[in-house]
């Protein structure tokens, strides 16, 4: 299942041609896509829950893992986060100090804090969830690669009401029909440094694994 995850999709590399040179060795250190060339996670300011500014400065200097959500999300949005809230929980004490979990929406239209409020305690999770106004999130999900498009809720999955390519998030506006976000993205680690780092699908997730790779980037120099 190992695979690379070639960055060069990321909004900030999109026109960089020839992202490796013929003699160039691809990284293939974790369990889960190596991210390369690596992406520096650009600096952001949204509301959590509690509706309080939290900047990412917050975060840094520490393992960040980050995943991408809406509070309405029929199938693998829960998933994925009882997912992390169970790697959380197998680190020691020593090394929970070293990570932070975070979660964006990707339905800025409908998550507002109070709906966030609400997705904690049904989750009975406690890290940030972050919101934001549609020209706060799209640099975000841009500068992680997040392609996210509209569908109806009667047909989720089939009949596209307001899409964009992976990559470009620019040009939304709010449905006009009830509806639900199909997102293609991931949860993604980033390291101390602040880089993108290893890259874990939605419906790919080994929790063992990503454990493992969470406590590598815990322990790199």
């Amino acid at each position: 299942m190992k695979r690379v995850l070639i960055a060069c999709f990321l909004a900030s590399t999109l026109f960089i041609s020839g992202c490796l040179s013929g003699d160039e060795q691809i990284p293939d250190d974790f369990f889960g896509d190596d991210i390369y060339p690596l992406v520096k996670v650009n600096s952001f300011e949204l509301i959590n829950q509690d509706n309080l500014s939290i900047n990412s400065s917050i975060y840094d200097g520490n393992v960040i893992i980050v995943v991408f959500m809406f509070t309405r999300c029929p199938d693998v949005c829960p998933i994925v986060s009882s997912n992390v809230k169970w790697l959380y929980s197998q680190l020691s004490e020593n090394e929970q100090e070293q990570v932070d979990v975070i979660s964006i929406t990707v339905d800025p239209w409908e998550d507002d804090p109070e709906m966030l409020t609400l997705y904690r305690e049904y989750m009975s999770i406690d890290w940030n969830h972050l919101t934001g106004e549609l020209e706060q999130l799209e640099p975000i999900w841009g500068n992680f690669g997040v392609g996210l498009k509209t569908v109806s809720s009667e047909e989720y999955g089939y009949n596209i009401s307001n899409s964009s390519d992976e990559g470009n998030t620019s040009g939304r506006h709010h449905p006009d029909i009830d509806y639900l976000v199909d997102h293609s993205t991931g949860t993604i680690l980033v390291d101390k440094d602040g880089f993108q780092r290893v890259w874990w699908g939605d419906v790919d997730w080994v929790p063992d694994l990503a454990l493992q790779d969470v406590k590598k980037l815990i322990n790199e120099n």
